[in-house]
């Protein structure tokens, strides 16, 4: 499930030669590929197994793809990670913050962990942007549905959970990395884009 916010992650995540990385839920088979063929080694944790299928066929035969729950995923037997790249998965677990604080655990100090998710003013929707919770008229990622917070809280339970807040973007067209400007400037912003650094 390609979004058009691949270009965007790619800008943020950078250069991941000889670095180990960790596809979080596998979201983008393009991120897959290039983070996979460029990456020490890498890691998939798909959704389910339709996602798991795409991203096998993206990465090398090298690379490494799971299935995992991650509402109830908590690592075991993974090791450590330089880079954690997610597209969309982090909107689609219940508790953020568990999901977090494992993640600490498997980010090696001074890591990065960057992740994209549709900005909380698309997903506010009519029930408002202070109610957080499910939102059942967004689209399900591996069955599961989205899940409506703000840009405090995500801050909040990343701060909470160990990871510093380096670069955020709202996918402004027209950025360094990110698409051309277009005839019609958009009203409001669709992506939020996080790159964070796991403090010790």
């Amino acid at each position: 499930m390609t979004t058009a916010g691949t270009d965007h992650v790619r800008a943020l995540l950078g250069d991941v030669r000889d670095r180990s990385v960790l596809d979080l839920g596998c979201g983008d088979p393009e991120v897959a590929r290039r983070a996979a063929g460029r990456a020490r080694d890498y890691v998939g944790l798909a959704g389910d197994e339709f996602l798991a299928a795409a991203a096998r066929a993206a990465v090398p035969a090298t690379a490494e793809v799971r299935v995992a729950d991650l509402d109830h995923w908590w690592g075991a037997g993974l090791g450590r990670f330089d880079v954690v790249v997610s597209v969309t998965a982090p909107q689609h677990v219940r508790n953020l913050a568990r999901l977090l604080g494992t993640l600490h655990h498997h980010v090696a100090p001074g890591g990065r962990f960057v992740f994209l998710v549709d900005h909380p003013c698309a997903t506010a929707g009519v029930a408002g942007y202070f109610a957080e919770g499910e939102r059942t008229g967004l689209p399900a990622w591996a069955g599961r549905p989205a899940h409506h917070r703000s840009l405090e809280t995500y801050l909040r339970d990343l701060r909470h959970c160990g990871f510093r807040l380096d670069e955020f973007s709202e996918g402004k067209p027209g950025e360094v990395g990110f698409d051309p400007p277009p005839a019609e400037p958009p009203h409001a912003p669709r992506w939020a884009l996080f790159r964070c650094v796991r403090t010790p």
